[in-house]
């Protein structure tokens, strides 16, 4: 069975069950259940249907070349004037990332966000020119809106960016609240905290489902509050000697006000280098979500030079260790402006995301050899999570009380943790949940709920360059054999009624034969391929299909046996 790029199984041909009309309530994720980011949870009330966020994923280590990955929205189509507005709940790319793909393939339906994450979103749209056919709506915190036959409310919860909002909504079957991603700081830094109040009075009036972060679940205890961070970076920057340079996510707003703030503090001017930091920080700015001097921010450039290194501070992006970002070019020596003097301080507050820790390693090694003193949240508080630990979890549940708890946003081992830790607190099995991508909970009047037997075929939708959104796999597969055996290109002349064969094929090879061993290899090529065309022609074979199959199969049986590989094989023909 073909592999999804995460290793479990792909459906190959299932087909898509179609969502019909009925009465009543049911949910179902499109991502986001079985992996960290491409979140996109499905409400059907009634006729009427509800999206929370079209997120993206960004691609494992495995996912050569790969951009990123969407949710599998096939499931909607032709339901498409049944979609009634589509929710988010923050600004960060896997909860809005691919709404420059899947909005168009809605219809364009009313988009519903508070003011950040809005803004947010119609970048994305602006970008590809698709704004003017977008319906986007900003809401207050607390304001309710009347969609069809609901009422949604956001409501305010801390993350790592600026409005972030758990969604409560008003069904005639009762309430759902959407927790987004979240986590309880009581000292947040720049906004006010969550709003307890309304989440406990909402649990005082019945809530039906919670579907809530699971991401981490597994960690004891509640995470660590910005106010800590702020004041490390604030050492930091006091006792740094020459200039500092600190990379860190770009939406992560509360964050980059506070090193701003610092800035000041010890009058150092601020150098901004990275599209995505350079966009971010002028889109909240223009909100007034960061708060800044005029002229105290720039952009990176040769002038930045002439200043006194004490004056100086470099925002970049690149904490994930990407290649192509500004930390990682800063380290090779290869950016434009800024080149490591020693003396440097370099400060990555962040942590790796799984599976970037080898990336950022190499980025943090070279900044070493450059000279400069690095700084990470490895023996510092330099980052802190934007998701609630086991006890923010356990508040959450406590202040809601919802009646069923559906584990959201994560790889499954969390969500199980997740589930473990609602057991502890006297949840029965039929009130918790565990669902997969594509797997559909119902509930009737006497608000029970269950899986129903119908399930929702879910396929990997990749994104692959500036082309349309496609499943792709074969994209992905094919470069997988690529860079692990490498290419064999024949190419045969034929005459083009009788298809004989005009003297030897040529071979052409990358990444399979070399040194000694490639003149033997090749002349084995051609007397293979040449055997085998020839013996599939003498059978009558004369479709240009059924001779390339031919030549395919003695190639990969002659690879198996005298390399132990399995390189792609492609046969041209040429008619002459």
């Amino acid at each position: 069975m073909p592999q999804r790029p995460n290793g479990r199984p792909q459906p190959a041909a299932a087909p898509v069950i179609p969502m019909g009309k009925g009465q009543g309530l049911r949910m179902y994720p499109l991502g986001g259940f079985e992996q960290v980011g491409r979140n996109c949870f499905v409400i059907e009330v009634d006729d009427d249907i509800y999206l929370i966020d079209l997120g993206l994923q960004f691609p494992d280590e495995d996912m050569l070349g790969i951009d990123y990955l969407i949710p599998d929205i096939s499931c909607l189509k032709g339901s498409e004037n049944r979609i009634k507005a589509v929710l988010f709940t923050h600004g960060h790319l896997d909860h809005i990332g691919a709404v420059q793909h899947l909005l168009p393939a809605l219809h364009f339906p009313p988009c519903y966000g508070t003011n950040l994450t809005m803004a947010f979103v119609k970048k994305r749209l602006d970008e590809e020119h698709l704004t003017g056919k977008a319906q986007l709506h900003t809401v207050k915190f607390r304001e309710k809106v009347r969609l069809g036959k609901i009422e949604v409310e956001f409501l305010r919860v801390t993350h790592s960016i600026p409005d972030s909002a758990a969604i409560a909504i008003h069904t005639p079957y009762g309430k759902i609240v959407h927790t987004g991603d979240f986590k309880f700081d009581l000292t947040p830094m720049n906004e006010p905290p969550a709003d307890f109040h309304r989440l406990a009075e909402l649990g005082d009036e019945g809530v039906l489902a919670i579907i809530a972060d699971s991401t981490n679940a597994l960690k004891p205890g509640n995470s660590k509050s910005e106010k800590e961070i702020s004041e490390t970076l604030f050492g930091l920057i006091r006792d740094a000697k020459g200039r500092v340079i600190i990379s860190t996510f770009s939406s992560l707003l509360n964050r980059l006000q506070q090193v701003i703030e610092h800035a000041r503090a010890f009058d150092r001017k601020v150098f901004i280098s990275g599209r995505s930091m350079e966009t971010n920080i002028e889109i909240a700015q223009n909100l007034g979500y960061l708060k800044t001097p005029r002229g105290l921010i720039r952009k990176v450039n040769p002038a930045m030079d002439k200043l006194p290194d004490r004056e100086v501070l470099i925002l970049t992006t690149g904490s994930q260790g990407e290649e192509m970002a500004g930390l990682a070019r800063i380290g090779l020596g290869t950016h434009r402006h800024i080149a490591i003097k020693k003396g440097d301080t370099v400060i990555l507050s962040s942590n790796p995301i799984l599976g970037n820790e080898r990336a950022v390693a190499k980025v943090v090694n070279n900044l070493h050899l450059s000279g400069a003193i690095v700084k990470t949240n490895q023996e510092l508080a330099l980052h802190t999570t934007g998701h609630g630990y086991a006890n923010d979890l356990l508040l959450m549940h406590r202040l809601v009380r919802a009646k069923h708890v559906i584990p959201e946003h994560g790889e499954p081992h969390m969500r199980v943790g997740h589930a473990d830790l609602v057991r502890g607190i006297g949840y029965p099995e039929n009130q918790l949940h565990l669902l997969v991508n594509g797997e559909i909970l119902e509930f009737d009047r006497a608000g029970d709920a269950r899986r129903s037997k119908q399930k929702i075929a879910y396929r990997d939708v990749i994104i692959d360059g500036r082309g349309a959104a496609g499943e792709g796999q074969r994209v992905l597969d094919d470069r997988k054999i690529m860079s692990s055996a490498g290419v064999l290109i024949v190419l045969f002349r034929v005459y083009a009624e009788s298809k004989r064969l005009v003297g030897d094929p040529d071979v052409i090879s990358r990444g399979l034969i070399y040194g000694s061993e490639q003149q033997e290899i090749t002349r084995d090529v051609i007397l293979a391929c040449r055997k085998a065309y020839e013996e599939e022609l003498n059978r009558g074979e004369k479709e240009r299909k059924g001779l390339k199959r031919a030549v395919t199969g003695a190639l990969y049986r002659y690879f198996d046996r005298k390399l132990d590989r399995e390189p792609m094989v492609v046969p041209l023909m040429v008619e002459v």
